[in-house]
């Protein structure tokens, strides 16, 4: 158990709790770096005991698996990733640039944190049917967060008529559509396929470009023709996400890679 600091909200952790706090973190940064040079499929519970000087009955005792560390490195990942969403989703804007400043705060999380796309790529089938359900459950909240920031902004467009459903199901449908697109596309440029098998020199813009087709096909105003999205993307870069954008483009650049 823990108490509460006076004059705090933070808890006051008692000298054993910051040791096992410090353990666990030494597990994660040395299971961390393994995962990232060898591999999901390189690495072993003996390759982390000993990468982090931490007994292997000490580790099972924290966590089941490999894969319910990996699990807790993508939960970290996350949260920091849905961090960035809530900050590009709050853009003062029509619901379609909150959608702008939400596809642009995934964009630049992926370009700055690779290491950290590349854990969460990883997290996926397999690797969860064997990590810890309280594990997994504690994933499944974050993500579950991550899709509500998303319905959040959808259902805004639709109060303000902005979009107008045209059919049952058609919310569902662009949430996942949207997903997909994000989620599938960042993988794939991840592992260079882009690039090398198809000749795309430029995925990000090319993403983009396909979202804003798509927002268009479903009418969600304004459209295209009517907004000057790369302006609203510009925007957003300078307002929102200045020092990441300025850290990816250079000092001033809010039009980055279409400057």
């Amino acid at each position: 158990m823990f108490t509460q600091r006076q004059g705090s909200s933070l808890p006051f952790l008692s000298p054993k709790q910051l040791e096992l706090r410090e353990r666990d973190s030494r597990i994660l940064r040395a299971a961390r770096t393994l995962v990232l040079d060898l591999g999901y499929h390189g690495i072993t519970m003996d390759h982390i005991a000993k990468a982090s000087d931490c007994p292997k009955g000490t580790l099972y005792h924290r966590f089941v698996s490999k894969e319910d560390i990996l699990v807790a490195l993508a939960s970290d990942s996350l949260e920091r990733r849905t961090a960035l969403m809530r900050r590009g989703a709050a853009y003062p804007g029509r619901a379609r640039e909150r959608m702008v400043g939400l596809a642009e705060s995934i964009a630049l999380f992926t370009r700055l944190n690779p290491e950290d796309s590349r854990i969460l790529h990883m997290t996926t089938g397999p690797v969860r049917e064997k990590a810890s359900p309280e594990r997994i459950m504690s994933l499944f909240n974050i993500e579950k967060g991550t899709v509500e920031i998303l319905r959040g902004v959808l259902d805004e467009a639709i109060r303000t008529g902005d979009l107008v459903p045209e059919f049952d199901g058609m919310l569902d449908e662009m949430a996942l559509g949207v997903w997909g697109l994000v989620e599938g596309s960042f993988t794939l440029i991840e592992s260079g396929i882009p690039e090398h098998a198809l000749g795309i020199t430029d995925p990000f813009h090319k993403t983009w470009s396909f979202f804003n087709r798509s927002a268009d096909a479903y009418k969600w105003r304004p459209l295209s023709s009517e907004w000057d999205y790369l302006k609203t993307l510009a925007d957003v870069r300078r307002v929102v996400f200045a020092e990441e954008a300025e850290s990816l483009y250079g000092p001033g650049q809010w039009y980055g890679d279409q400057a």
